[in-house]
């Protein structure tokens, strides 16, 4: 679904969604939102590089 996204389609949609997320949410709220979002986007990153193995070896 999101292949069929423009990168420019990606950042808006992506400052679309921190300012919904962020919206009537303290500054704290919101440092845990973003390390959230950071620590899931790097394991996605990782994953992509070395998908889990089946445990067929």
């Amino acid at each position: 679904m999101l292949d069929r996204l423009t990168p420019e389609n990606l950042v808006y949609l992506a400052a679309v969604a921190a300012v919904q997320f962020a919206s009537g949410q303290s500054a704290a709220c919101i440092q845990l939102l973003s390390a959230f979002f950071e620590v899931l986007g790097d394991d996605l990153a990782l994953l992509a590089l070395s998908p889990p193995s089946t445990g067929e070896e």
